[in-house]
């Protein structure tokens, strides 16, 4: 289940869009190399007025972090791409190499707090050009902080392995550079 519902992608979508529009906007959110400078930025700001019932939930402040992150990286989102989740896109292959080599997408997965999660994820959206699916970003990333929030509390939440944003990276990341076929339950003869 999406902790970002198709009204908080709607929204992020405008959102991208207008930023494309005002260069100074987007250029603070660019510039910003930790979670506290994004904050300060208007174009957080911004997202934040359209996307309230998302971030303001009593008990949840880790959710503004998580729109922080947002703001930052949808400033380096040159298109929004939905054709494949975030992390597919990094497995992809061209030339016969994924996007994103095994190390760094390691490095991504490692990231211990939300600045070294925004340097890993500037960069690999650098590696796909800009062109990312933003309302999948978007949801990784409010994953990622609530877990990491659930961590620092110590939640025994019960959770499916696959709704750890790791696990479906890493599940995203190997599968996409198998041919389609490779991908395909195995039938019974």
């Amino acid at each position: 289940m999406d902790i970002v519902t198709p009204e908080h992608k709607t929204a992020l979508r405008q959102w991208h869009e207008e930023l494309q529009k005002q260069r100074g906007m987007r250029a603070s959110l660019r510039r910003s190399t930790s979670i506290s400078e994004a904050c300060l930025a208007p174009g957080f700001h911004a997202l934040r007025l359209q996307t309230h019932t998302l971030w303001k939930i009593s008990g949840e402040e880790w959710r503004l972090t998580a729109l922080a992150l947002v703001a930052a990286l949808g400033a380096h989102v040159k298109t929004n791409d939905e054709k494949q989740r975030f992390a597919q896109q990094l497995g992809n292959k061209e030339y016969g190499r994924r996007v994103m080599s095994e190390l760094r997408f390691k490095r991504l997965c490692a990231a211990k707090t939300p600045d070294d999660l925004l340097r890993q994820l500037r960069r690999a959206i650098h590696l796909l050009k800009g062109n990312v699916n933003l309302p999948s970003l978007a949801d990784d990333i409010f994953r990622w902080c609530r877990e990491a929030n659930d961590a620092q509390q110590h939640s025994g939440r019960a959770l499916n392995p696959m709704e750890f944003v790791r696990v479906r990276w890493a599940m995203d990341f190997y599968q996409a550079g198998e041919p389609d076929d490779v991908n395909q339950p195995a039938t019974a003869e």
